[in-house]
């Protein structure tokens, strides 16, 4: 995250900060990136930047946290939609992101995001920085209106935390198909890549295997 410098900032002069690394990361991943070509696009001096952040990662981070920042009022939503069922809620989460990242004004941006982090095999990108680890058994605002109910056995935070990252693989993995035949000029259909998010939401969902009789 930006340091205090960073907020202590004009707007103005933070947005230029923030759209010279739009820029940037719209032209390579982040591996390719230099912090020379965004200080004298934003006109900061070089040692300016390590004011604001700790590295060209942290910067990174920001820049797409923002970008996916309204995936929170979206997931809260969901969740009240989908009448607190968690799973159904990540399924509509995952169709929103897979289609913001890939159809969206800033696919290009999205495309050197996740080929880069799939490569140094990150997956924070797609994941909605609203849905974060919590102190032990205390739900936060986003967890609220789950209906724990629906588990087959009681689940703690840690326990949704697990499944969120789970869910985050798989979008990441989604997003990576996407973009990868996308790159090679092959044929996308976005709409086959959901229906194999779809298939494994509901082996997470319903499970693979019978349940067991007993006598």
């Amino acid at each position: 995250m930006p340091k205090e410098t960073f907020y202590n900032l004009s707007e103005e002069k933070r947005q230029r900060i923030i759209k010279a690394a739009g820029k940037e990361f719209l032209r390579v991943p982040l591996t390719e990136a230099k912090i020379a070509n965004i200080v004298t696009t934003a006109h900061i001096p070089r040692g300016s930047f390590y004011q604001y952040f700790d590295g060209l990662d942290d910067l990174y981070h920001y820049f797409f946290e923002i970008r996916l920042r309204g995936f929170r009022e979206n997931f809260k939503e969901e969740v009240s939609k989908n009448q607190g069922d968690l799973m159904e809620t990540w399924r509509q989460i995952a169709k929103h992101i897979l289609e913001h990242v890939t159809k969206s004004k800033n696919a290009g941006l999205f495309q050197n995001a996740v080929l880069g982090f799939s490569n140094r095999g990150h997956q924070d990108i797609v994941e909605d920085s609203a849905i974060r680890c919590h102190k032990r058994n205390q739900l936060s605002e986003e967890y609220k209106d789950i209906d724990f109910s629906l588990f087959k056995q009681k689940k703690s935070i840690e326990d949704i935390e697990i499944l969120r990252k789970i869910i985050s693989g798989i979008i990441m993995q989604a997003a990576t198909i996407y973009f990868e035949k996308k790159d090679t000029n092959n044929a996308v259909d976005l709409s086959q890549i959901m229906d194999q998010v779809n298939k494994q939401i509901d082996w997470l969902k319903y499970g693979i295997y019978k349940e067991k009789t007993h006598d």
